[in-house]
């Protein structure tokens, strides 16, 4: 048997260990653009760029990882294309390399907004570890950056960024910050807390122009580069981070598709198999259905790309499993001493849901949680988030907490409560 994965990140590094865990003797082949020898996590670029850890902090897995679970390893090598009739996978060297069972971890890719100058240099994504290695060069050299994207990626690239000396300022085109993870309370405590750093925070504002030194100069009459808003404003930026968030990683499948089908990433079932015999997908990429909603939903986060690329391995290996419950929105970080945990749906969309809160901002603390018929539906804790692995595992099984609701925010509350209703 000759397993092939396409991505060595959180699903691809998880499908290694299980597989070779379950297959003692067939070939695996991990196939990576990136040309880092082990897997590293990304959560932590951030970090990096603040010149709180090194590279060796990045890591978590072993530095003979690979050679420890016997994998053949291809990187800095792109993959083109999938020949599904051949069972080949052809890459950017030219070379083909063959499959019994294939897994697609690619994981995600930056979105770039069609924004004028958005090549121009000194404009950075930040997805891979290359890019944070730019960043942290650049960030040397400059007095101000711009973080073009307020979500948790460029809310957490902002602080790092600040940390490293420079002027910092977000901009960001919703009303507010991480409009997909907050609510309109927890987003005003996010950017007081930024304010009070010395970030500057720009909402309901989008970026019109990235404009150049040289043309700076030109247009304004001085020495400088930066942006045009779409109000008109311009603001000086010597380096511009682009965060305004990630796209499945599906480039691979856009010119020659075998038949797999795609719709905002590569659809699997509870088996991780894709629409096209002996092909799987997971992390990132993959498009599985949401325990609480019920619906198609992406799932970008890190323990269900671990959980995702340990299914797909199982079943590639001839024991099949079912993908258990998972919930596509899920985040906790630490916005300086800010700790903060979002799950499941954080706001009340229907006339049946009913909002249990603690709100307390002068401390920095908002708890809350939102019911439905009797079932929690989502949570999200800021300042103090004590609770929240029980609330959450409350979201994912569904278990009616009627009897219990007037417990469900304290920080105390533990599974004897939950037993004993």
């Amino acid at each position: 048997m000759k397993y092939v994965i396409i991505g060595s990140s959180a699903a691809g590094s998880s499908a290694v260990e299980t597989l070779r865990k379950l297959d003692k003797e067939s070939t695996i082949t991990v196939i990576s653009e990136e040309a880092n020898l082990r897997p590293y996590s990304r959560c932590l670029l951030s970090d990096y760029i603040a010149g709180e850890i090194e590279e060796d902090g990045l890591a978590f897995k072993s530095a003979d990882f690979f050679e420890k679970h016997n994998v053949e390893t291809i990187f800095s090598v792109r993959a083109v294309r999938i020949d599904g009739e051949a069972k080949e996978v052809h890459l950017s060297n030219n070379e083909k390399v063959p499959y019994d069972k294939l897994l697609l971890a690619t994981g995600s890719v930056n979105f770039v907004p069609p924004i004028k100058g958005v090549d121009s240099k000194g404009v950075f994504g930040l997805r891979s570890l290359e890019e944070a290695r730019q960043i942290r060069n650049y960030t040397q050299k400059v007095r101000r950056a711009l973080v073009l994207g307020g979500g948790l990626v460029g809310c957490e690239t902002a602080y790092a960024l600040y940390r490293t000396g420079i002027e910092v300022t977000v901009v960001e085109m919703a009303s507010r910050l991480l409009p997909v993870q907050m609510d309109e309370r927890a987003s005003e405590i996010l950017k007081s807390d930024m304010e009070c750093e010395g970030i500057r925070v720009i909402t309901g504002i989008g970026v019109q122009e990235i404009i150049p030194t040289g043309f700076w100069a030109r247009l304004f009459g001085k020495p400088g580069k930066g942006v045009q808003l779409t109000n008109g404003e311009r603001l000086k930026a010597d380096m511009i981070v682009l965060a305004a968030g990630t796209r499945p990683a599906v480039g691979l499948l856009q010119e020659h598709n075998p038949g797999i089908q795609i719709n905002h990433g590569i659809l699997v079932n509870k088996k991780m198999e894709t629409t096209y015999p002996d092909i799987y997908a997971a992390g990132d990429v993959a498009e599985s259905i949401d325990t609480l909603t019920g619906k198609r939903s992406l799932s970008p986060i890190w323990p269900n790309a671990i959980i995702q690329g340990k299914v797909a391995a199982s079943c590639m290996a001839g024991r099949p499993v079912d993908l258990a419950q998972q919930i596509a929105m899920q985040n906790a970080c630490e916005f300086r001493e800010v700790p903060t945990i979002s799950i499941g749906q954080v706001e009340a969309t229907e006339k049946e849901d009913q909002v249990l809160e603690t709100y307390r901002p002068q401390e920095r603390i908002y708890r809350k949680i939102v019911l439905r018929h009797g079932k929690v539906r989502g949570l999200l804790f800021m300042g103090d988030i004590r609770g929240a692995g029980l609330i959450g595992s409350l979201i994912r099984t569904q278990r009616d907490v009627t009897s219990i609701k007037e417990l469900l925010l304290h920080p105390e509350i533990s599974w004897a409560h939950v037993a004993d209703q």
